[in-house]
C-alpha cells in the first residue's frame, strides 16, 4: 500500500508494518556547524539548520514488543537501538525536497533483529552492546565496541520538566520538538550508492519533557572532527506506541554520486 508523502507524525500506518511500544526515549542533540555532514547528505539533499546549525542527535530507545502489526503484542520482541541521526531535505521519489530524518548511523544491541532489519528494511545496522542502567538520580546510556567506548551519556533526572533549559538554542520546548521529531520518514543513504532508502516512521501522540546531560563520549562526533561534545538538551519520553514501515521508498537520486 502507498504512504502519502505528507504523512503526519501522529498517523496511523496502513497495510503490514511493524509495531512496538517506546518503553523510554531519549533524544540528545548536539548543534554541529553543516558543513561536517556534507560528506553524509546523498545528492540534492540539503541540511536542515536551527540557529544556523545542524543537529546530530543521539535517538536512544528502549522498544518492547516490536513485531509485524498482524500478530499479537506477547509475540513481539524487545532491544535497545542509538541512532545517531540529523534532520535533512532530502529528495523524495517524485522529486520534490522533504524534511526527513536521515540516519547517520544506526546501531542496535541484537543480532537478529540487525540481520532481520538489514533485509527486510534496506538500514544496515551495527550490533554493538547498549547498556541502559537507571539510578535515583539519572539515566545512563553506554554503547560500546569490545573495550572502546562509542557513547556514553548520563541525563539528569532533577532537570527534567517542561521547560526547556535557558541556555538551549531553542526558545522553547515546543519549537525543539517540532523540529527534531516533527517529521515522519526516516531514510539512510550509503555513499557511493545511487538510491535513498525511505521508510515511514509515526507514533502516538505524546507529551515531551527536557533535560539535561553530561556526555563523556560521542566517538560518531569525535569523527566528524567535532571536539566539543556537550548536548544542547535532551528530550525524553515513554510509553508511546511507534508504527514503522517495512518495506523502503526508493528514490533514485537525480545526480551521481561520483560527480
Amino acid at each position: 500500500m502507498s504512504v502519502p508523502y505528507n504523512l503526519e507524525p501522529t498517523a496511523r500506518l496502513q497495510g503490514l508494518h511493524m509495531v512496538g511500544t517506546v518503553v523510554r526515549r531519549f533524544l540528545i542533540s548536539y548543534p554541529v556547524d553543516p558543513k561536517v555532514l556534507l560528506q553524509h547528505l546523498p545528492p540534492g539533499a540539503e541540511c536542515a539548520t536551527h540557529a544556523g546549525k545542524a543537529w546530530v542527535s543521539a535517538c536512544f530507545v528502549r522498544m518492547d514488543d516490536m513485531r509485524p502489526n498482524l500478530l499479537p503484542r506477547f509475540a513481539g520482541m524487545g532491544f535497545h537501538y542509538l541512532i545517531h541521526r540529523t534532520r535533512a531535505r532530502l529528495p523524495f521519489p517524485d522529486g520534490k525536497l522533504r524534511e526527513a530524518v536521515l540516519v547517520l548511523q544506526p546501531n542496535i544491541n541484537r543480532w537478529l533483529l540487525s540481520t532481520f532489519g538489514s533485509r527486510l528494511t534496506g538500514v544496515r545496522f551495527h550490533t554493538h552492546p547498549i547498556q541502559f542502567t537507571e539510578s535515583d538520580q539519572s539515566w545512563r546510556i553506554q554503547m560500546h565496541a569490545g573495550s572502546e567506548s562509542l557513547y556514553d551519556v548520563t541525563i539528569s533526572k532533577s532537570s527534567c520538566s517542561d521547560v526547556i533549559p535557558n541556555e538551549s538554542q531553542f526558545a522553547t520546548t515546543t519549537e525543539a520538538d517540532q523540529f527534531l521529531l516533527g517529521v515522519s520518514f526516516g531514510a539512510q543513504w550509503v555513499p557511493g550508492e545511487s538510491r535513498l532508502k525511505l521508510l515511514p516512521e509515526t507514533h502516538d501522540p505524546w507529551q515531551t519533557q527536557v533535560c539535561t546531560c553530561t556526555t563523556h563520549r560521542n566517538r560518531f562526533l569525535e569523527s566528524l572532527g567535532v571536539d566539543t561534545v556537550e548536548a544542547d538538551h535532551v528530550i525524553t519520553m515513554s510509553h508511546i506506541p511507534h508504527y514503522f514501515g517495512i518495506t523502503p521508498i526508493q528514490s533514485t537520486l537525480a545526480v551521481s554520486p561520483e560527480t
